[in-house]
């Protein structure tokens, strides 16, 4: 074994625990998976989401700080030559909680106009984690006869939403990133009657 090595050896011994370490205290969240379905008219989506907040996270939620998120998608017509044709795009608020007394999670739906309660945190994000029936928008909006369309989604963290002293925190800390990379589908141009 060459001496000049084994220092490198030792610190990468060393160094990879650590990133480790770091990675699954960082947390994170991404788009699985998205459904679009066309019925009575209307697009409706379905998304899997894999949340996985950070022990910084979830200590400060323990602390009565709540996590806002936002759920975008947009659907567009894809060209050539300049980019694509936006033809409708929406927004979904969500909403993750602590309460202290009762000591339960709650989830919040801001579209769907519901709140569900758990009493631990695993149920609330598994909750958090399956949008079902967001309906996006109407398919003469999208008047996509025999065109191929793409859809898009992501989610991503109210930063503004937080308290000031966590904003600055929120934006260069690697455990609240919460923002997901955009997710792509393809949606057929020909809806079922």
């Amino acid at each position: 074994m060459n001496v000049a090595t084994r220092p490198a050896r030792w610190c990468l011994g060393l160094l990879l625990p650590v990133l480790l370490l770091g990675q699954a205290a960082w947390g994170g969240a991404r788009v699985v998976d998205v459904h679009a379905e066309v019925r009575d008219g209307v697009v409706f989506l379905d998304a899997d989401l894999a949340i996985s907040p950070s022990q910084e996270v979830i200590e400060a939620m323990r602390n009565s700080i709540a996590l806002n998120l936002v759920l975008e998608a947009d659907i567009a017509e894809p060209r050539e030559w300049l980019w694509d044709r936006r033809l409708a795009s929406g927004k979904r608020r969500l909403k993750l909680e602590y309460h202290a007394l009762s000591q339960t999670w709650m989830v919040t739906d801001f579209a769907a106009r519901e709140t569900h309660t758990f009493t631990d945190l695993s149920g609330a994000v598994a909750s958090l984690s399956r949008i079902r029936a967001w309906r996006l928008a109407r398919w003469e909006q999208l008047d996509g006869r025999g065109r191929r369309l793409l859809g898009r989604m992501r989610i991503r963290l109210e930063v503004n939403k937080l308290p000031l002293p966590l904003r600055v925190p929120a934006l260069i800390n690697p455990a609240w990133d919460l923002d997901s990379d955009w997710f792509l589908w393809s949606l057929s141009g020909e809806r079922d009657e």
